[in-house]
């Protein structure tokens, strides 16, 4: 069998599970094909991805033409096919036009629609005129966060061709140990844009209500980071830095002296931030609107909170200080879990979830009691 995947970049946020499929099943062979090694703008953010060690059933094609994806198809005639961004980038929409030519099977590993952007009846029009005539051309969709899930049924694919999925980060190079912060004063983190969807200004409002003193730590730059500095100098309760931005292997380093991570988004596709935050063994405070939300099992490694619900926010807080030591303590726990989302956990999930044609439980619902 042979699985080629149609991204705009060589994602971390894919490529350590698309890498490992080949390791777990050798009898799978993998091409990854993108249209650039990675984007600037996520270069700016921090993003990298390692050097990547192809091998026999390991491949990478970058900026392939029109010949090459053509040739691609011809010379992997019973190929299975998954598109990233078919919205989005010109490459992998011109190779999934291709691939109508061919009797294979396609793949859809996408996120849902962005509604903050526009309302909900748009993307119904829009999608309706664009892309639902090939909606039965599409086998599986591996959906990334419950948003793609539920847009998915609305246009009619069985709970049998969904397949709830995750973003995947790679695995901390650390030793298996984790770090316990043993000052009183609670440390809480933010890693990503500094810009309205992250919510910090809301979550620094509230925070600035809590009568407890915590550090709060912000990474990352953006357009709101003169008003958030504004909003956090209104406070001399909390010590609230901003930390500028740093590359991910930085961040990665950093996130084992904190107790939390806090993702407060008004939108966010998924939050990979999330991901690697409970490898580290911390606990997440994440907004209801991220779709990493369902990694997290209440009050065991975070708590999700809507910012629709009054006082959500202020309470979600408010546990995590009153119960920091119990946080704490269970920061090898949290990270044992993690081996759920793991490269290589995924990669038995992704080929299993593409073999059958029922329902499979995703390994992060697959709670092991006595780790929680």
């Amino acid at each position: 069998m042979t699985l080629i995947f149609w991204q705009n970049i060589i994602s971390p946020h894919q490529l350590p599970y698309i890498k490992e499929i080949c390791n777990v099943f050798p009898d799978i062979k993998v091409l990854l094909v993108v249209e650039k090694q990675m984007a600037e703008h996520r270069k700016l953010m921090g993003w990298k991805t390692e050097a990547v060690q192809q091998r026999d059933g390991f491949k990478i094609v970058v900026n392939p033409n029109a010949t090459q994806i053509k040739s691609l198809f011809e010379h992997n005639p019973i190929a299975q096919h998954f598109f990233s961004g078919i919205r989005a980038n010109p490459m992998v929409l011109q190779a999934f036009k291709q691939s109508l030519n061919y009797k294979v099977k396609r793949h859809l590993i996408v996120e849902g629609p962005t509604f903050y952007k526009r309302p909900r009846v748009l993307h119904l029009i829009k999608t309706f005129i664009k892309e639902k005539k090939y909606f039965n051309k599409i086998n599986k969709v591996y959906a990334i966060g419950n948003e793609a899930k539920l847009w998915y049924e609305t246009w009619g694919f069985s709970s049998n061709n969904i397949v709830p999925f995750s973003y995947c980060v790679e695995k901390t190079k650390s030793t298996n140990e984790v770090s316990k912060n043993l000052d009183y004063v609670p440390k809480l983190l933010f890693v990503g844009s500094l810009i309205k969807l992250k919510g910090l200004n809301q979550f620094l409002t509230v925070l600035n209500k809590l009568p407890y003193k915590v550090v709060f730590d912000i990474v990352g730059e953006g357009i709101e980071k003169e008003n958030l500095k504004k909003i956090a100098c209104n406070t001399t309760k909390h010590d609230i830095r901003f930390l500028g931005s740093k590359s991910n292997s930085e961040t990665r380093r950093l996130m084992c002296e904190y107790d939390c991570l806090v993702l407060p988004s008004l939108y966010d596709g998924w939050g990979a931030v999330i991901n690697e935050a409970l490898m580290s063994g911390l606990f997440v405070l994440c907004s209801s609107n991220c779709g990493a939300q369902q990694l997290i099992i209440d009050k065991f490694n975070g708590i999700v909170f809507s910012h629709k619900k009054k006082n959500d926010t202020y309470n979600a807080l408010k546990y995590c200080i009153k119960n920091i030591e119990h946080i704490r303590d269970n920061k090898t726990a949290i990270k044992d879990w993690s081996t759920c989302i793991e490269g290589t956990t995924l990669a038995k999930y992704f080929v299993s979830a593409l073999h059958t044609e029922q329902s499979i439980t995703p390994p992060w619902k697959v709670i092991n009691s006595n780790k929680i």
